[in-house]
């Protein structure tokens, strides 16, 4: 049984135009049901408010759980998660060839290590929703193999 009504999980998903608000993976021929995650989590003072809510793909879900912040990977530095009802996701993101997300600041690189976006499993699919025009905003390329 899920902690939102079916009212509330309809807004969430309305407003994340129906994908996850961290990698960007639409519900589109997903097979589960995205999770709504607490934005700042309820361990952590975080309330089931609107503005605290988030749609999140299975696996940004799972590796968020919840963390607020992690260490950046390019300075070593404390950074906070991106968070989707303050932040800009292109002003942290952007895609790589062959569907891979790059961080464009400390909070992008932090929430893309932390969250694991770029396991070979989620390029993968994102390559292969990308070449069945589900996710064209992903602009991926398979690799060139090598002769």
């Amino acid at each position: 049984m899920s902690a939102f009504s079916d009212v509330r999980r309809a807004e969430v998903t309305a407003r994340a135009g129906h994908r996850c608000e961290y990698c960007h993976l639409p519900t589109r021929g997903q097979v589960a049901t995205f999770p709504i995650d607490h934005v700042i989590p309820r361990t952590a003072g975080g309330t089931t408010a609107l503005d605290n809510l988030a749609l999140t793909c299975p696996h940004c879900n799972a590796h968020k759980w919840a963390a607020v912040g992690g260490v950046d990977p390019d300075t070593g530095a404390d950074a906070p998660l991106f968070h989707p009802r303050q932040d800009v996701w292109g002003d942290h993101f952007e895609w790589a060839s062959a569907g891979v997300l790059v961080g464009r600041t400390a909070a992008g690189r932090v929430t893309i290590a932390g969250l694991r976006m770029n396991d070979p499993s989620m390029v993968e699919l994102r390559i292969l929703l990308a070449e069945l025009g589900v996710f064209p905003e992903a602009r991926v390329s398979r690799p060139e193999a090598e002769p």
